[in-house]
């Protein structure tokens, strides 16, 4: 009789997850207590912020060109056109906040992947958690995920995805609001991966509006991100599959985004580094690329007492990007190009001692003292930055005067970075002077306590009503 072998139950090695599937069953399991407190503090911070971009932007060409558009279109209110009387859909309300967002330069930015990444986020998040009835604290959470898969991202492929003329708001902005309105779905790790997957298809965001004339087409980037990280969602909700290695695989988003990328930081330090945290905040309304500059040249007028008038010439050292992918106008076209233009960002703040949005006018743009400032501005390329960045996004400034002195200062972390970062009060001081232009003084104070409060707070609904019934008009 044949001894019976007794057999060895075995299992198929699997092989490991790729970076989008291991990003997204992260994501999807996420619950509020694997989140420090940290994280849902910046992200209260990063809503308030964005909340007074959009606000600020109410009286701008562009947002009343935009919301003619939407609310001609209709569709389901569900949700709030902030800073209007009017509701429209999940989509169009979150294409329109989208855009507004970004419209005055003064939403956030995360250092290392060069990206604004509230502007696609936060809009994606906060229609959903309207239409949803979500509460507020999953309404951060979804925040949080958001900026997770937005900036995690966009580390990856960046700075060669700059390089090749992409906005990474608007490119990996999709994969941030897709990631944000799929927890709000609460889509598991499967539909998740088909939301990111269907996200990357339809992403896009080019840089052709910084090189034009200073027209409006950049503002557009975060908007169609918000919108379309939406649909992406939705329809993974229903069934609809998407590529489930979207960055990693053969012609995908990496590969056809960037000529050099690094996906292992997709799924570095995942749970441990967070990077709502990381991101920083502009207290400039221009290019954060100026920022350093300008902290530079006004520490050294406030500490010297001096004047615009006392400068004989300034010369910017700083990182090569921020010299060779801007044309730094000193006769600029409009307020967009006026901002983008390092000589001209300092010719206003020199004069006015700031660079709040009030400051940046129509009728600068035609200053010749002011263009004649500008002219004295030259701005170099320093190697040793160059290759820091996008790690430090430093500048030297060199002021030279007209009695023969001059100064210098070296700015490694512009104001608004976690290294050098603006204070609660400096936050709700920004909020209150931009949100005055569409909404009253005591909706201002209740919009910034119940942005405070969104952790304990049902849902969204309050908040979206302050705002409205707020209106100057």
């Amino acid at each position: 009789m044949l001894q019976q072998v007794p057999t060895v139950a075995t299992t198929t090695p699997q092989p490991p997850l790729g970076s989008t599937r291991e990003l997204a069953g992260f994501l999807a399991g996420l619950v509020p207590e694997a989140v420090p407190p940290a994280a849902i503090d910046a992200a209260k911070v990063m809503v308030l912020d964005l909340l007074g971009c959009m606000l600020g932007a109410m009286r701008t060409p562009e947002v009343a060109m935009a919301a003619g558009v939407m609310e001609a279109l209709g569709g389901t209110p569900d949700c709030t056109a902030i800073g209007f009387r009017f509701r429209t859909s999940c989509q169009n309300a979150a294409y329109l906040n989208g855009v507004t967002s970004h419209v005055i330069e003064l939403d956030d930015t995360h250092r290392d992947s060069i990206t604004h990444v509230g502007s696609p986020v936060i809009p994606a998040a906060l229609a959903m958690a309207e239409r949803g009835g979500a509460s507020g604290l999953e309404f951060l959470m979804s925040v949080v995920v958001g900026y997770e898969a937005c900036l995690r991202v966009a580390n990856a492929v960046q700075p060669s995805h700059w390089r090749r003329g992409f906005l990474s708001m608007g490119t990996c902005g999709t994969f941030g609001a897709a990631a944000a309105s799929a927890h709000l779905l609460r889509l598991d790790a499967d539909r998740l991966a088909d939301a990111l997957g269907l996200a990357g298809i339809q992403a896009g965001g080019l840089n052709s509006s910084i090189y034009g004339e200073g027209d409006m087409g950049k503002r557009l980037c975060p908007g169609h991100a918000a919108g379309t990280g939406i649909v992406s969602a939705l329809l993974a909700e229903r069934g609809f599959t998407g590529s489930r290695n979207i960055f990693e695989q053969r012609k995908g988003f990496c590969e056809s985004f960037a000529d050099d990328y690094d996906i292992s930081r997709i799924t570095a330090d995942l749970g441990k580094v967070w990077e709502v945290t990381r991101t920083s905040l502009k207290p400039y309304s221009c290019c954060r690329y100026n920022h350093a500059a300008i902290d530079g040249m006004l520490d050294i007028m406030q500490a010297e007492a001096i004047t615009a008038g006392d400068i004989a010439g300034i010369t910017v050292r700083t990182y090569d990007i921020a010299v060779t992918n801007r044309p730094h106008r000193v006769q600029p076209h409009t307020l967009f190009d006026a901002k983008m233009s390092i000589p001209f960002s300092l010719a206003v703040a020199a004069r006015k001692g700031a660079l709040a949005e009030h400051d940046f006018t129509e009728d600068l743009l035609a200053d010749t003292s002011l263009q004649d400032f500008a002219g004295q501005v030259r701005v170099e390329a320093d190697a040793a930055m160059s290759a820091a960045f996008p790690r430090e996004w430093p500048a030297e400034v060199q002021v030279a005067l007209r009695d023969g002195r001059g100064f210098s200062r070296l700015v490694p972390y512009p104001k608004g970075e976690p290294e050098a970062p603006m204070t609660q009060a400096e936050v709700e001081t920004k909020f209150r002077d931009l949100a005055h232009v569409a909404i009253t003084p005591d909706a201002a104070n209740q919009v910034i306590a119940l942005v405070n409060g969104l952790d304990r707070a049902t849902g969204v609904a309050s908040l979206m009503a302050a705002i409205t019934k707020g209106l100057r008009n």
